[in-house]
């Protein structure tokens, strides 16, 4: 970390956070930078030099913030690496600002709670599903002053649709992930349902996530006819059993827990069909273009949404603002998606060729292909989740033995 970010943080934390720390145990911002930078997913980077990107603004606007620090966590990974390589610099570049971004999974929500309430961490948060449920819960993000983000007009309604009104009071909507299918091209098998997962030609040369075990028990409901959407996933045990005994007849060649071990499997032919992430797909894409289908089959797909929330306690509300607003740029949304595989909540932007052939192209396709787990399916999730979870790890044993 460069030298001027952390005299700004020593500073920002100051005394009360000292005092806090000392007495509390409470971690300061400095610690929790230098902690979840360490969470990150270390990996080759394939984007190329950020360009400067947006409209210019008004001199004044400009330097209103020169100098203004700003922590902002994105999710780890690949995901991390393109907003640090794309949005930050092109975001302090127009406001001669000192904008930092962190990566991060789950932990969020708790290292807000253990700080100051007055000095928190970071300023804005990324949060899915769940952790919007969970920070919503205990009170650590503010409402959203529309007035002070108006790119919130280009949005898909969508979006909302999603999340109960006073849900959708806090954060904004940047965009969003899905599972996808990958499959290798040389097998010269249709790429078109994840019922080919079943297909006998692919028996024992599939690879599913046991770490986030959640998104595989998502597929079979996808395929299911039982329920609407993904309902199945939020009745344990009746409405749920079933999809672990579809599950239960895979024959898998090996269950990852990262996308680097997916990575792995598949590049040394262990598995030739399989789900990846399309904050990850976009690297195969990148380095073996002639190697995989990556696509959204048929059925749809199981998805989540990305919302970016300011802190409460920030001390940098209206820079928080601001940024939350040039997220939201149909120039800035377009610079992320050409090197990824994530959708955008902006109405208007320019698909890339690498995903124009599933791409949501209205909020009636965003509707029909996405079945997002919703915050109170995450309640119903969590409520089960020793059991779900045990019930899971029985499958792993199960299909792995074959």
């Amino acid at each position: 970390m460069a030298d001027d970010v952390s005299s700004d943080l020593s500073a920002r934390a100051d005394a009360t956070t000292n005092q806090a720390t000392s007495d509390q145990g409470a971690p300061n911002r400095r610690d929790v930078l230098k902690s979840m930078s360490g969470l990150a997913l270390a990996g080759t980077s394939l984007i190329a030099s950020p360009m400067i990107i947006g409209r210019a603004s008004p001199a004044s606007a400009q330097s209103a913030f020169a100098g203004e620090q700003l922590i902002v966590v994105s999710w780890s990974g690949n995901h991390e690496q393109l907003f640090r390589e794309t949005i930050i610099p092109a975001f302090n570049d127009r406001y001669k600002t000192k904008v930092e971004t962190v990566g991060g999974w789950d932990q969020m929500i708790t290292q807000i709670k253990a700080a100051p309430e007055d000095n928190p961490p970071f300023d804005i948060t990324i949060g899915d599903e769940y952790i919007s449920s969970s920070g919503l819960a205990e009170k650590v993000f503010l409402q959203t002053d529309r007035a002070k983000v108006p790119n919130l007009e280009s949005v898909y309604p969508w979006f909302y649709e999603t999340r109960s009104k006073e849900a959708g009071m806090h954060g904004v909507p940047f965009g969003g992930g899905t599972p996808m299918l990958i499959l290798r091209k040389s097998l010269g098998i249709e790429a078109n349902s994840w019922e080919i997962m079943w297909d006998d030609r692919l028996a024992g040369k599939v690879t599913l996530d046991a770490g986030t075990w959640w998104w595989s028990l998502s597929l079979p409901a996808i395929v299911s006819s039982a329920a609407p959407g993904l309902s199945e996933l939020y009745g344990w045990p009746d409405l749920a059993l079933p999809l672990y005994e579809k599950l239960d007849k895979l024959k898998v060649a090996r269950w990852f827990k990262d996308g680097a071990e997916q990575a792995n499997i598949l590049n040394q032919e262990e598995a030739d069909a399989g789900v990846t992430y399309s904050t990850d797909a976009y690297t195969y894409i990148e380095n073996q273009p002639d190697e995989y289908f990556i696509t959204i089959p048929k059925e749809g797909t199981s998805a989540w949404t990305d919302w970016f929330f300011k802190v409460r306690g920030t001390r940098h509300g209206d820079l928080a603002d601001t940024f939350l607003n040039f997220i939201l740029e149909k120039e800035v949304q377009e610079s992320f998606i050409n090197k990824s595989l994530v959708y955008m909540s902006r109405q208007d932007i320019a698909v890339p060729p690498h995903w124009q052939q599933d791409y949501p192209s209205s909020n009636d396709e965003l509707r029909g292909k996405f079945n997002i787990i919703t915050m109170d399916g995450w309640d119903k999730i969590t409520a089960s989740w020793e059991a779900m979870e045990n019930r899971f790890k029985e499958t792993v044993v199960k299909t792995t033995a074959n």
